[in-house]
């Protein structure tokens, strides 16, 4: 029996209880929206979470080499939703009928049986262990942040997060009353894009987002309270500390310029061995180039695509275009800060083959340090729904190999590490 034909498809029915599909169907995968065979198949992560895709059909191979529908008393698809520090290689092979309600904002990819045991295709992309690490208890979280709640009572960021850390399991938020690694200063209600997998902000699709906005940004003097009493208790304890602005939970930092440069000056001033980040879209690299001198010291930019037919689809950006977003790149590039680029991967988009050589010629032009990838969150057939047809892809395994193999100097993972500043 070959590797592939051992693979069987799981089904759902709508309660969630999960069968294998009847004898005579062999699991497929999907990229984009064609089924392809299986492939990159590895046992089920800890911490991964198997869900049923409600009103879409599972799709298998037949032994009579078709791929069809597998009805039944469960018929829908089942998918993997993978913790962090891994990629999905391929989306949950389905359908979706006629009405049905677009999927919550997870990152869905195939899953299988294979012998008894249950597979995902997906493959690890990073390791660094303030992110890998054991979470607090919950009475420790809780404790934590009522005594920074008590000392910053007023503080609009603190009751945001405080939201992102109790419901939301926010590890940023929830490090932010820790004292420790990466602290979330969240800054922007507003943005100047409307992205289709957005998780805080949805205008179009009625899926719910799983980190609501923050309705109205802070004070300057709010985010160097909080800021601050993060990076003093990161200190204490031997860290340079970090904290970052553009959290999942707002918009886009780069609209608070004015406010947000006298915040990183004066953090700047009594941290500087601070890591200072910015999670932003690119979209004013003038804003970044100004709030870089003030003491901003990493950035990561996030990308779909970086060429503009699909840079519009997905972001759907107001007043700017790719351009901007690769000036912004050099702009961090030639202030000496720490480049990341955030890519947002998709099996049928990112891998198809000019979308991969694009790709590895940017990076390779804008001399990034770390390219972080990401499983997009977006029901799949709703996002190919607004997208170009495109060309089948390669398979993000083949692309992580040639990011790997023709980009040597660049990082590849999840993670935004902190810097090793001199005092």
């Amino acid at each position: 029996m070959s590797p592939a034909a051992e693979l069987r498809p799981l089904l759902s029915d709508a309660t969630g209880e999960m069968v294998l599909a009847p004898p005579g169907w062999a699991a497929v995968g999907q990229s984009g929206s064609r089924a392809v065979e299986p492939r990159g198949w590895i046992p089920l992560p800890a911490g991964t979470t198997l869900m049923h895709l409600p009103d879409r059909p599972g799709l298998g191979r037949h032994r009579s080499g078709e791929v069809a529908p597998i009805f039944g008393s469960h018929p829908w698809a089942v998918a993997a939703v993978l913790p962090v520090g891994y990629l999905r290689l391929l989306l949950p092979a389905h359908q979706r009928l006629p009405g049905a309600a677009v999927l919550p904002l997870y990152g869905y990819a195939a899953v299988a049986d294979r012998r008894g045991e249950v597979v995902v295709a997906a493959q690890r992309s990073d390791d660094f262990s303030p992110w890998m690490g054991a979470r607090p208890s919950r009475p420790q979280l809780a404790a934590a942040v009522a005594e920074v709640q008590r000392r910053l009572h007023r503080s609009r960021v603190i009751a945001q997060l405080t939201v992102c850390a109790l419901q939301h399991n926010c590890l940023t938020a929830q490090n932010t009353f820790l004292g420790r690694d990466e602290g979330a200063l969240p800054t922007s209600a507003a943005c100047n894009a409307d992205c289709l997998g957005c998780i805080s902000l949805q205008t179009d699709s009625g899926a719910p987002t799983p980190q609501p906005r923050i309705p109205r940004a802070p004070t300057g003097e709010d985010l160097i309270a909080v800021g601050s009493q993060h990076l003093e208790r990161a200190a204490a304890v031997g860290q340079a500390g970090m904290v970052s602005f553009g959290q999942g939970c707002e918009g886009e930092p780069l609209l608070r310029e004015r406010a947000l440069i006298a915040v990183v000056a004066e953090l700047r001033a009594r941290h500087p061995a601070a890591t200072i980040h910015i999670n932003t879209n690119g979209s004013r690299p003038r804003a970044l180039e100004r709030l870089m001198a003030a003491g901003v010291n990493s950035c990561r930019i996030s990308v779909f695509s970086f060429e503009q037919r699909l840079f519009q689809a997905y972001y759907r950006p107001r007043g700017y275009r790719i351009q901007e977003v690769l000036e912004s790149c050099r702009t961090a590039r030639s202030m000496g800060a720490q480049l990341t680029v955030n890519l947002l991967t998709f099996p049928g988009v990112t891998d198809i083959p000019e979308e991969v050589e694009r790709t590895i010629s940017t990076l390779a032009d804008l001399e990034v340090d770390q390219l972080q990838l990401r499983s997009l969150n977006v029901d799949p057939l709703w996002l190919l729904s607004r997208l170009p047809e495109l060309p089948p892809g390669i398979g993000l395994a083949t692309v992580v190999e040639a990011l790997r193999t023709r980009l040597p100097r660049v990082s590849l993972g999840n993670f935004t590490r902190p810097l090793s500043v001199p005092v």
